[in-house]
């Protein structure tokens, strides 16, 4: 059974990033609408072979959703569906969404160095509508106090993000935002 704080932070999460066009269901549409947001802040062209790979790993994603969470088979995720999935998960994510935050961490090491500071967290961020001084707030807490994220502790925080029941998690702040309080 998931707790009151998992409900909040997964419903949050499911209508602020999964659906990208607010219609009240994730589909694949969103994936694409969200992967061409990104492009167009990161710059990529349709030519460009990182556009290429986040375009295929979005659908990855988008299939890996669809298989463990649309149970009417209509295409279409609904929250209830997202709930149900999230509320059977166990204590690791699936796959679908590791792939999620190994791509999310790619995008936000803007310099490929392996590791993202605050400047490329709030550079990301802030291109999605987070104001600049709540996302540098935000990676403070995420990171706490350290300077930099690499990608096995980047993972760790987005899996604490949806998995953990503790409201002080620093994986909360892996969007930028505790809106969902």
């Amino acid at each position: 059974m998931l707790s009151e704080l998992r409900k909040k932070k997964l419903a949050w999460i499911f209508k602020s990033f999964y659906d990208a066009d607010e219609s009240g269901f994730v589909e694949k549409k969103d994936f694409e609408e969200g992967l061409n947001r990104l492009a167009k802040h990161q710059g990529w062209k349709d030519t460009d072979p990182i556009y290429a790979k986040v375009k295929e790993v979005a659908a990855d994603i988008w299939e890996g959703l669809r298989k463990m969470s649309d149970v009417d088979n209509d295409g279409k995720v609904t929250l209830e569906e997202w709930m149900t999935m999230w509320d059977f998960q166990g204590t690791e994510l699936p796959e679908w969404n590791k792939l999620y935050a190994k791509i999310i961490f790619q995008v936000q090491d803007a310099t490929g160095d392996g590791v993202i500071d605050q400047d490329e967290y709030v550079q990301v961020h802030s291109a999605f509508g987070v104001p600049k001084d709540v996302a540098a707030e935000s990676f403070k807490k995420l990171s706490q106090g350290k300077s930099t994220l690499n990608l096995q502790e980047f993972e760790k925080l987005f899996t604490e993000f949806f998995l953990s029941d503790d409201l002080n998690a620093p994986g909360n702040y892996i969007f930028a935002s505790t809106k969902f309080v």
